[in-house]
Order: C-alpha cells, then sequence, then structure tokens
C-alpha cells in the first residue's frame, strides 16, 4: 500500500517545474519596462509593444503551464486557454504597473 501512494506521489507533476519559467517571464517583463522607461515611451505605446516583448520566456512559461495542467488531468485545449490566459496577466500587470510609474 505505502509503495502504490509513493508511487502516485512520484507519478504527479510538480508544481515547481513551472518557477523557473515564471520567474524567467517575469524577469525578462521588468527589463522590458526599465528599457522602455528609459527610452521615455508612452503608456499607450508600451502596452501595445510589451504583447510582443519577451517571446522566448513567453513561450516557455506557456509550455509548461500547460505540461503541468496536462498532467494534472486538464484537456489540452483548456490547459492551452488557461496558460494563455496567465502570460496576458503577467504582461497586464506589467501594463499596470507602467502606467503608474509614469503617469507619476
Amino acid at each position: 500500500m505505502f509503495t502504490l501512494i509513493m508511487a502516485a506521489a512520484l507519478a504527479a507533476p510538480n508544481p515547481g517545474s513551472i518557477d523557473a519559467p515564471r520567474k524567467a517571464f517575469a524577469s525578462c517583463l521588468k527589463a522590458f519596462e526599465s528599457s522602455q522607461m528609459k527610452a521615455k515611451v508612452d503608456a499607450a505605446a508600451y502596452e501595445t509593444a510589451v504583447k510582443a516583448a519577451c517571446p522566448s520566456e513567453a513561450a516557455a512559461l506557456s509550455a509548461a503551464l500547460i505540461s503541468y495542467d496536462v498532467a494534472m488531468g486538464t484537456k489540452r485545449a483548456n490547459a492551452t486557454a488557461n496558460a494563455e490566459r496567465d502570460v496576458d496577466d503577467y504582461r497586464m500587470t506589467s501594463v499596470d504597473r507602467y502606467k503608474d510609474i509614469t503617469s507619476h
């Protein structure tokens, strides 16, 4: 019985697997924000530009989120939609932060 429980626990996806891609994407967005602030980009232009920022980091985070959700039993289409929403949330948080900082 104990062996079966341990095997199930080891087979479960590790939520830590999304930590590195999440941190990398967040870090890239912060660096992008900083570069745009130094360039004195207005908030509307930033909102457009951030959608294309950090493409490899966004793709890595999305892939990690999808893999984790699918391993947890979520259908791939739903996992993909969830990952897109999460990546978009990071971008919108960046936009909100940028607007807040540049409005002062």
